[in-house]
């Protein structure tokens, strides 16, 4: 009787020659893209937030009072140690990438690493974006649409990263064999370690250490201000739940402080559509009724008190009512002169002005004709030519 005949079916196929599986390697190049995907959207991220903090042009995710960029990256939420969460999301970005190529260049010998080590690192930073985007919502009021994306990038990690663990006997045994590895491998452990030190001590010398000192006005004054005190004028468009002005609005303290030659008369320029025509959508909600306090406080010549108060308010959220309490106002005529003709008709003038003068944002300075968006030091810096307006 004739011997069975198997056929051969090896025939075409190529050897398999040591590295990851083909499913193994397919879920290792999806980590490694969707890591540098994030390491793109963290350093953009941290960028954004040196940008906030350094005061200026709004950025171009600051869309609304709902959605805004800028709105998030000032919160207290945006760093920790003093380094933005942008930048430690870069660094662990960069670590899961490298984590990643490891994969990609695996022996046989080490067929499940480092499943484990990458699970364990997304589903933290997955967990990590679960929380802030929690933080976001419930405490900030702002969705940053870029820490959004990286929210999804963390996600699609993690599910990546468990399928990848799964395929090396499940995401706890995986990490028990990485661990072991690394074990075996004191030295290679040891300098993976060292640099991930010195990349966090980078980072928190880059940004940890003591805040500059703020930055003065210039021991010479522009040649448009020699004169008596006073002779320089400076109209002042401000928003109260503009970020960029309460942080200038501190800022400029100790600047006026020293340049008595310099006078800053302030007048308001909500970004509301409630009141401002310029405006066609919602975008800082409630600013209307704010300045409106402001106004209302300085016919009780108690201006600068109100003007702290609103500025420090914007994380308290206290309404203005109780701002005019704690700042000793008379109550009943504070709520009359909040909706008064003459209340409504001093910020329809200022906000008119802003739009004659060709104001487009927060905070703004009119000197000589010209606009100058930014900061005061900025502009008193300025060399005489520019400063003078022509």
């Amino acid at each position: 009787m004739p011997a069975s005949h198997v056929p051969d079916t090896s025939r075409g196929k190529q050897p398999d020659r040591g590295g990851p599986p083909a499913r193994s390697r397919a879920l290792a190049l999806a980590i490694l893209v969707l890591a540098l995907a994030g390491a793109g959207l963290a350093a953009e991220l941290t960028l954004l937030h040196g940008r906030a903090h350094a005061g200026g042009a709004s950025s171009f995710c600051a869309i609304s009072e709902r959605v805004n960029c800028d709105k998030v990256a000032l919160s207290a939420w945006s760093s920790l140690l003093g380094v933005p969460l942008a930048a430690w999301g870069l660094l662990a970005y960069l670590v899961v990438a490298a984590l990643a190529l490891s994969a990609l260049r695996r022996p046989r010998g080490d067929s499940g690493w480092p499943a484990g080590l990458l699970f364990a690192a997304s589903a933290f930073m997955a967990a990590g974006a679960v929380f802030l985007a929690a933080i976001s919502e419930l405490v900030i009021g702002s969705l940053c649409i870029v820490c959004a994306g990286s929210w999804l990038v963390s996600f699609a990690l993690a599910g990546c990263s468990f399928a990848l663990a799964r395929r090396a006997g499940g995401p706890a045994a995986a990490l028990r064999a990485d661990v072991a590895t690394l074990r075996a491998r004191p030295l290679a452990s040891a300098t993976a370690a060292l640099a991930l030190l010195a990349a966090s001590g980078g980072l928190l010398a880059r940004y940890a250490g003591p805040p500059p000192a703020p930055a003065g006005a210039p021991a010479a004054a522009p040649a448009a201000s020699l004169g008596p005190p006073g002779s320089i004028v400076l109209y002042e468009y401000s928003d109260y739940e503009c970020p960029f002005c309460a942080r200038s609005h501190e800022a400029n303290k100790p600047i006026l402080a020293s340049r008595p030659d310099v006078k800053v008369v302030r007048r308001h320029f909500p970004l509301d559509d409630t009141c401002n025509p310029k405006l066609t959508r919602p975008f800082h909600v409630g600013a209307c009724d704010l300045a409106r306090a402001a106004i209302c406080a300085e016919a009780q010549g108690r201006f600068e008190q109100m003007d702290d108060a609103l500025f420090r308010n914007q994380a308290e959220k206290a309404p203005v009512r109780e701002l005019a309490r704690r700042i000793g106002l008379d109550l009943p005529r504070f709520d009359a002169c909040l909706s008064s003709p003459g209340t409504e008709k001093r910020l329809a003038d200022d906000i008119e002005s802003a739009i004659q003068a060709g104001v487009r944002g927060t905070p703004s300075y009119v000197y000589g004709g010209k606009v100058y968006p930014g900061d005061l030091a900025t502009l008193l810096g300025a060399k005489p030519a520019a400063a003078s307006g022509g």
